[in-house]
């Protein structure tokens, strides 16, 4: 099987894109490479369910180190869609009478993911191509299995190996047997299995920019920069779906943003004013469920509800203040009715918005964040923090939705400078 393409590209490439979009060049792309540069890179492996979906990861007593046995944490594990943790060839699709209906993908370098206990037969064949999410099959009990769920393994060289999803340890490591070792504990973790992450930015002439990274990895591939300007002065910004923006302006505006392509180019159709005042909002971000948040430079909390992928002024509506003494300087959302932003103390806060008057807020990190000018979520346990120095850092949270920051890690740089953009927004997940 030809190697999984994992080159990375070098640090001078990558800035220089980015200094060529900001200084008016109107596409500069960071293509995918062919090829591995290193044996063995460890590949970008993510849950293997829908985006969004949380899971809890376990083993049991004599399992075997590094198995791990995934089960739904919400509804009914059985029928789960069971989708590629990674891109590879599909190396063995068949039965086993230990691993009932099961899948095994090879994703080059000496690295394999297995798929066991589907409900039937997968619907992948011997020696197919995948990209990473597509469907292998259902979550079963078949073979010596007990309950419906998914064991899963991750092999480097024929070896079992500690999974990572999302760039983060599973932390499944040990399985209680001989007696005496530890038996990990389970863990939750949200599904990062949603595609490249697409983030609009505006820069100080008025000029959109696009830019897309890469998902599971954080690669920077490309950033393409509009030659039209948006003709006000915006404020707030915050992306819809992958060809629609809202902005208010300085004079507290709404418009909405439709872009005809970010491919080659970055084009765009005259803003469209849908409705006029009122708009003071300092940070808006939209959830991806239906649900845009602004905050004003006085800390109130608002959420509207957007009921088109296009919407017109009619179509945000039912307009409510959540509560007032919101503090944050960023301000982002990171899924349904949950926001996430940080305060000039340097904490790093998460919300989860319950309704009017009611919110419970988690502190995930103390100190040392009020570095971040900007935060952006596509969600999914996924955000990146521009910071004052122009870099782009990211970030993952296996679980997103618990207001706990033990699980939260830095997952390095996208790049070290360039992010020019006066306003940056992510296109969230649908979820």
């Amino acid at each position: 099987m030809p190697s999984k393409a994992r080159i990375r590209r070098s640090l001078p490439a990558v800035l220089a894109a980015l200094a060529l979009a900001a200084s008016g060049a109107v596409v500069v792309e960071v293509a995918r490479p062919a090829e591995a540069q290193a044996a063995g890179v460890r590949p970008a492996f993510q849950l293997p369910f829908p985006c969004g979906e949380s899971w809890r990861l376990s083993t049991y007593r004599g399992h075997d180190d590094y198995d791990v046995d995934m089960f739904a944490n919400s509804g009914t594990t059985a029928g789960r869609s069971i989708l590629a943790a990674d891109a590879g060839t599909v190396s063995y699709a068949g039965w086993d009478s230990g691993a009932g209906w099961y899948v095994k993908l090879n994703h080059g370098e000496g690295w394999e993911s297995l798929y066991l206990h589907m409900e039937s037969p997968p619907v992948v064949s011997t020696g197919q191509s995948v990209q990473q999410g597509q469907l292998l099959g259902k979550v079963g009990s078949t073979g010596k299995s007990s309950a419906p769920h998914l064991h899963h393994e991750q092999r480097r060289d024929g070896a079992k190996v500690e999974t990572y999803f999302n760039g983060l340890r599973s932390e499944i490591t040990t399985d209680g047997f001989p007696s005496g070792e530890p038996l990990s504990p389970p863990v939750n973790a949200v599904s990062s299995n949603c595609g490249d992450t697409s983030v609009y930015g505006v820069l100080a002439d008025g000029r959109l920019t696009y830019s897309l990274v890469e998902s599971g990895s954080g690669r920077f591939l490309k950033v393409v920069t509009s030659s039209a300007t948006l003709g006000f002065t915006p404020k707030a910004m915050a992306t819809l779906n992958f060809n629609t923006i809202l902005l208010t302006s300085t004079e507290g505006d709404l418009y909405r943003v439709d872009v005809i392509t970010n491919n080659t180019s970055l084009v765009f159709n005259a803003p469209v004013k849908i409705l006029s005042g009122g708009w003071t909002h300092t940070h808006l971000s939209y959830d991806g469920a239906g649900n845009l948040y602004g905050l004003t430079s006085a800390g109130v909390l608002r959420r509207h509800d957007v009921t088109a992928t296009k919407p017109s002024g009619s179509q945000i509506v039912n307009w409510v203040t959540i509560d007032s003494g919101f503090t944050l300087k960023t301000l982002t959302t990171t899924g349904p009715d949950w926001i996430l932003g940080t305060v000039s103390d340097g904490r790093l806060m998460s919300y989860k918005i319950n309704g009017v008057g009611s919110w419970v807020s988690g502190e995930l990190k103390s100190s040392t964040w009020q570095t971040m000018t900007h935060l952006l979520s596509p969600g999914a346990g996924t955000f990146f923090g521009r910071t004052s120095d122009g870099a782009l850092h990211r970030y993952g949270d296996r679980n997103p939705y618990d207001n706990n920051g033990s699980d939260l890690y830095g997952q390095g740089k996208v790049t070290d400078s360039g992010w020019t953009q006066v306003l940056l927004s992510a296109q969230p997940y649908s979820f």
